[in-house]
């Protein structure tokens, strides 16, 4: 092992301090980049919504490093778009980007479903029995910031029960424009109900392990999902 002098040890300080600072950094910024997602899924930002600097600096009480950085991130997830001689500006998701995204999202989930019941342990078979359970009773009186939370727990069980990380890795790219949609089918009026219809026959199934019923049920459940999204936008239109 190499002996270290004085001036080695302050030098390793140094770097240590530097590391810390990085992180506090990093951890500002990941808070800043949540709030700006959460506020663009919960339409406090409405599409088009140009996303000045300075404005959001004031209202985080962060830096314009920080405001930058999360901005950069939630380019990457699609979720706002760098337009020439504006800037920043909230995306609109289309007709054809819903298609796109429910397509890929239906045959994921049915893979992940598939996996799920080939591999899930009991605790998490149960744990999304509970889950769906919890579910049912915040759908009674649908409170979007109340039940997507949920919602999004739920599928965090399904996909760690897969026992597949690129699937999990593929969702998660995908996960903010997905709650924007999940949040559009929720305001579809009835739809509480037949979404619960159809989770109840994804739970059922993986008590089961019953992979092909699994995986249909998963893709009945986002094909469904699909047809109350669709009508409000070609609405907007």
């Amino acid at each position: 092992m190499v002996d270290l002098n004085w001036e080695d040890e302050n030098l390793l300080a140094r770097r240590d301090e530097s590391l810390l600072v990085e992180r506090e950094n990093l951890t500002l910024r990941q808070r800043s980049t949540d709030i700006l997602r959460q506020a663009i899924v919960d339409n406090r930002f409405e599409p088009g919504t140009h996303l000045k600097e300075r404005e959001l600096c004031d209202l985080l009480g962060v830096s314009r490093t920080s405001i930058r950085e999360a901005l950069r991130h939630l380019e990457s997830e699609h979720l706002i778009e760098m337009v020439p001689h504006r800037g920043p500006v909230v995306i609109s998701l289309s007709v054809e980007d819903a298609i796109s995204l429910y397509q890929v999202r239906a045959a994921l989930e049915g893979l992940v479903g598939e996996l799920f019941a080939a591999h899930a342990t009991d605790q998490q078979i149960k744990a999304l029995e509970d889950k769906a359970a919890e579910m049912a009773i915040a759908a009674e009186n649908i409170d979007p910031k109340v039940i997507l939370p949920i919602i999004e727990n739920f599928y965090e069980i399904l996909f760690e029960g897969s026992q597949n990380q690129v699937c999990t890795q593929f969702i998660q790219s995908l996960n903010a424009r997905i709650s924007l949609l999940r949040r559009k089918s929720l305001s579809r009026k009835g739809r509480a109900g037949p979404m619960m219809k159809e989770i109840s026959k994804i739970v059922v199934a993986a008590s089961k392990r019953d992979a092909g019923a699994l995986r249909q049920a998963c893709i009945a459940h986002v094909k469904s999902a699909s047809k109350a999204v669709m009508p409000l936008l070609v609405a907007r239109k």
